[in-house]
């Protein structure tokens, strides 16, 4: 995502993303705000972030105040953000706990949703992934993607065979390839190129 970011020209920062109302720069401004929650896991100092209007108005908020940032700034910050907390977390290790809005939590899964977070957003912006590798990034989002989603008390009945997913709902079962399953998980059909293929995640997510 970085080398893709640091490639971009001039007019493509203020390119629409894929996440509603937000261009391409205020993703890096969202990214970056994500880190100044992490870094403030690892100071002790959670109570101060302003979470008034819950996690969409910090979301907003974050986007909000970098919008007077050049591109270049926004990137900066991010990436000076991103480098301290993978310093700290390498120092705890992943097999420790860290401190977070819902108390305790292990390092290890704090991580994985960090790269789910991280995943989400580069196809918010189209960062180009070589075949292969994507076809694994796919397996392991989705994989995650059903743990989340029981960890957030929004269990998903579904079965995943690697190549696709059969997902039982409302006494139906419905297949679905890799991709069109992770727009379910995340509510974002409009990420998908192939028209029935999103036209049948907006009815699933509806």
């Amino acid at each position: 995502m970085r080398a893709h970011l640091r490639a971009l020209k001039s007019a493509q920062w203020s390119a629409r993303s894929h996440c509603r109302g937000w261009s391409v720069k205020d993703i890096v401004a969202h990214l970056s705000t994500d880190e100044v929650y992490n870094q403030a896991c690892l100071d002790g100092t959670l109570r101060q972030l302003p979470f008034g209007g819950g996690l969409n108005g910090w979301n907003g908020r974050g986007v909000r105040i970098r919008r007077g940032m050049s591109p270049m700034e926004t990137l900066q910050e991010w990436e000076a953000r991103q480098e301290r907390v993978r310093r700290a977390w390498g120092a705890i290790g992943v097999n420790g706990r860290i401190p977070t809005s819902v108390g305790p939590y292990p390092l290890r899964l704090q991580v994985w949703h960090l790269a789910q977070e991280y995943a989400i957003h580069a196809d918010d912006i189209e960062v180009p992934m070589p075949a292969r590798h994507r076809k694994a990034q796919l397996r392991w989002r989705a994989a995650f993607g059903v743990f989340a989603a029981e960890e957030y008390g929004e269990p998903v009945d579904a079965q995943l065979d690697g190549n696709g997913v059969r997902l039982h709902r409302d006494g139906r079962n419905i297949d679905l390839d890799l991709e069109s399953f992770i727009a379910y998980l995340t509510n974002r059909p409009q990420q998908l190129k192939d028209a029935r293929r999103r036209a049948l995640v907006r009815r699933l997510v509806a």
